[in-house]
């Protein structure tokens, strides 16, 4: 993760922090601790994202560093999220679930001979598609309550814990060779990757009232630690077994999400919010296992995987 990105992590952080002392009118009612409320929502978001992974070209990292390196690029998804919760006195429990399909993205698969990704020896593109889902858990404590009076004028500030289990499933067809051996387009190409993370996340959110029923609403979530597993079937590979080709495993990366919306009340029991959401996570090292149709197995190191979607959402809340 870059240091720009950090920073921006750094400042959402502290504007959820100061933001429920940004207004006099702030009222805190101790009689609505007691208080139960469910409520049920949808998000509908509209996202572009890249994957990418790289493995070494032997058990101990190399040499080459990278030996062989795959991305999906522009990867594009309209994903709809169900989620729900229950929320007693200033804890919030809230489940989710989403899914969607990928589509019109490429995918780059690069070969080295040397370190650094020098020494290209082959290398073909071709088209990305397939589908994702997720599901995801969290709990959440109100820091900063909100007054019962100011449903409609509300400002707190929550700190989440949570997990995530996020799947993708990508099929590659149309390939090219762009470098290295035969050129040109070349047939029968579907081969698949699957993987999913296993994201554990802490972080804050919080809401600012902005005139009558408007307001700000956001979050920044940190990614301490996460798995990774993957598996691929190559199905050109006829020296590979097909059940699968080879399993990727990884722990103890990072990541974080970042969202910022603009939220209206029409009622107080309904919120709609119109917002944008940047999602990022990496793996830490770990295992590639190839397997061949000749039952023979061979292990390498597996550098990183890399995953990032982005994009603009719009949800609708119902509280009841």
């Amino acid at each position: 993760m870059n240091q720009k990105f950090i920073s921006i992590i750094a400042c959402i952080s502290a504007f959820l922090i100061t933001a429920p002392g940004l207004s006099e009118a702030y009222i805190y009612h101790p009689a609505r601790q007691g208080d139960v409320s469910f409520f049920i929502g949808e998000k509908t978001w509209l996202s572009i994202g890249d994957n990418k992974w790289n493995i070494g070209g032997t058990k101990s990292g190399g040499p080459p560093n990278i030996l062989s390196e795959l991305e999906y690029i522009g990867l594009e998804s309209t994903v709809y999220e169900i989620f729900g919760g229950i929320q007693e006195g200033n804890g919030v429990l809230s489940i989710g679930y989403g899914f969607g399909s990928l589509h019109d993205g490429i995918y780059r698969d690069s070969d080295y001979l040397r370190d650094n990704r020098q020494g290209l020896f082959s290398l073909s593109t071709g088209k990305a598609e397939g589908d994702l889902y997720f599901w995801n858990i969290d709990y959440s404590f109100r820091l900063l309550p909100n007054g019962a009076e100011e449903i409609l004028d509300e400002r707190y500030l929550n700190i989440l814990i949570g997990f995530q289990e996020w799947h993708e499933k990508v099929t590659m067809t149309d390939g090219v060779q762009e470098f290295g051996g035969t050129l040109g387009p070349f047939s029968g190409l579907n081969s698949t990757y699957e993987f999913m993370w296993k994201i554990y996340r802490i972080g804050f959110e919080g809401g600012l009232p902005i005139y009558k029923g408007f307001g700000l609403k956001g979050s920044a979530i940190f990614i301490p630690y996460n798995d990774y597993e993957g598996k691929g079937i190559w199905n050109l590979r006829t020296d590979f077994r097909q059940d699968p080709s080879f399993e990727h495993t990884a722990s103890g990366g990072r990541g974080a999400q970042i969202e910022a919306s603009l939220s209206f009340m029409p009622y107080p029991e309904l919120s709609i919010g119109l917002g944008y959401r940047y999602w990022f996570i990496k793996s830490g090292k770990g295992d590639d296992i190839t397997y061949f149709s000749n039952g023979a197995a061979s292990i390498t190191q597996f550098n990183e995987a890399v995953s990032e979607r982005q994009g603009a959402f719009l949800d609708l809340t119902y509280t009841f």
